[in-house]
């Protein structure tokens, strides 16, 4: 039913633009008709009584119709990635879908696949009828699967409920009231977090719901945006950032009506004071996990420290833990744990990682910090020594496992080298047979972490180790950086 929620608006300022992007736009009274319609074309899929519908279409705005109408059936979706890659395969894995709607066929699906492309979706929405059925949804059925992968090396299927999902979408609204006192009217809000993950489909969703015009972009157009110098809220990764960074025009100045969400938790100094000085002043951090929505914010005016980030949310139980989940005191590091309204109650069908990462009502995101006296979080490493790269989690022992297994390779080892804004990148130390095929290991490492972004590889003569003969990757990052 939060295709109720999403369309609401319309009902009242239906010529009111709920989404644009470079070609176009699109009222909120024209992606009411267009959904309506789409349901109503695709009311037979009911029949067969589907446990999820993933879709990839690359139109961020049909996207979002095939999303909304099959809500409107009340059968679940999923959004899968507009680029077709290991990654998106092994999204299919994950969400195991009945059915999948794609724009464009797709080789190598095993699941039942209807192509409906945009001659269809432009026939459908000028000539077909609106679906006149009124679909019941209870509190708790499920309305909604992506996939989460942000706290763990392995990537798991969340469900969302209808419930969670419309109070997923107040805590969004009302965290937007506490985190800033003034912004202008008729911002847009510029989505670089996609549909396939549950953080992007609900800040898309709130935009909707709030009837806020949402500015649909490639992560190539971003940087032409921003320097349009039109009042907009944006949230994006530390990653997203770099991309923006580099594609600013010379000499351009920071814009005082952009407001920055850098979602991830610990912004470097260095990164952070590159976009106060390039892109904008108005810049906040918060933290937390597709399993628990927002844990804490700030604005980096107020950071003592780029560990800090924040107070918890009204509706957040935040906890330090030792070992035995027992609390600990102010000041002392240990694991963090969050319970709440915005707390799954763990991954689907999955109890084995449930039990990992989810007990008696709290989750353990996989994070270690501190609370200070005035109440605020530190974060300050991983329970669990992951690594993250551009927003994914990654097990440097189990890359090695994956790296010594490849041909060709006769020793080695992954490390972690800040790069000039100090956001870990990965580099691969290599001890190989003459005739060595980089390219080969590339494609090797990807087929087991498709997410892993591009390594630097450098070739040694023996790799260094500790006294307890495990990879010294100190020793390896301090040989690197000075070059």
């Amino acid at each position: 039913m939060f295709e109720r929620l999403a369309l609401k608006y319309a009902a009242g300022h239906p010529a009111s633009i709920a989404m644009s992007w470079f070609e176009g736009e699109a009222s909120f009274d024209q992606l009411s008709h267009d959904v309506s319609r789409v349901a109503n074309a695709l009311f037979q899929l009911r029949d067969l009584l589907p446990s999820v519908v993933a879709i990839r279409c690359v139109h961020p705005y049909r996207h979002w119709v095939f999303i909304l109408a099959l809500a409107q059936l009340g059968i679940p979706s999923a959004s899968l990635p507009g680029y077709v890659d290991a990654n998106f395969h092994r999204s299919v894995k994950i969400l195991s879908p009945d059915i999948i709607l794609l724009d464009e066929p797709v080789d190598g699906l095993e699941q039942q696949v209807l192509v409906l492309n945009d001659a269809w979706f432009e026939h459908v929405c000028q000539t077909g009828a609106e679906c006149a059925e009124t679909i019941t949804v209870q509190p708790d059925d499920v309305v909604r699967f992506s996939v989460a992968g942000g706290t763990s090396q392995d990537a798991r299927r969340i469900a969302l409920t209808s419930r969670y999902v419309e109070t997923a979408v107040c805590h969004l609204l009302f965290q937007d009231v506490l985190s800033h006192t003034h912004r202008p009217e008729n911002l847009r809000v510029l989505p670089t977090l996609g549909a396939e993950t549950s953080s992007g489909f609900l800040i898309i969703l709130s935009a909707l719901v709030a009837g806020t015009r949402l500015q649909m972009m490639t992560g190539s157009e971003l940087g032409l945006v921003f320097s349009q110098d039109i009042p907009t809220v944006a949230v994006v990764s530390p990653r997203h950032v770099e991309g923006i960074l580099s594609q600013l025009p010379p000499g351009m100045s920071p814009l005082d009506n952009l407001f920055l969400t850098v979602a991830g938790g610990k912004l470097p100094k260095a990164l952070c004071a590159s976009i106060r000085q390039k892109l904008t002043p108005n810049v906040q951090v918060v933290y937390g996990a597709d399993e628990c929505g927002v844990i804490t914010i700030v604005s980096t005016d107020a950071q003592s420290s780029d560990d800090e980030v924040g107070q918890p949310l009204p509706w957040v139980g935040l906890e330090i833990v030792d070992e035995n989940h027992q609390r600990v005191s102010a000041g002392e590091v240990g694991r963090i744990r969050v319970s709440g309204t915005g707390v799954i109650g763990g991954y689907d069908l999955d109890p084995v990682a449930t039990a990992a990462q989810f007990r008696d009502g709290w989750f353990y995101p996989g994070d270690t910090g501190f609370v200070d006296a005035n109440g605020t979080l530190h974060l300050r490493g991983r329970a669990d020594d992951l690594i993250s790269f551009g927003g994914d989690k990654f097990d440097l022992e189990r890359l090695d496992a994956r790296l010594l297994a490849c041909a060709g390779v006769k020793d080695g080892a992954m490390f972690v080298v800040p790069d000039d804004q100090g956001l870990p990148t990965p580099w691969v130390a290599l001890v190989t047979e003459d005739d060595f095929n980089l390219e080969l290991l590339s494609k090797w490492m990807r087929q087991d972490f498709p997410n892993l972004p591009d390594a630097a590889a450098v070739w040694i003569d023996a790799l260094p180790r500790t006294e307890n003969g495990q990879p010294d990757r100190v020793a390896l990052q301090k040989a690197v950086k000075p070059s």
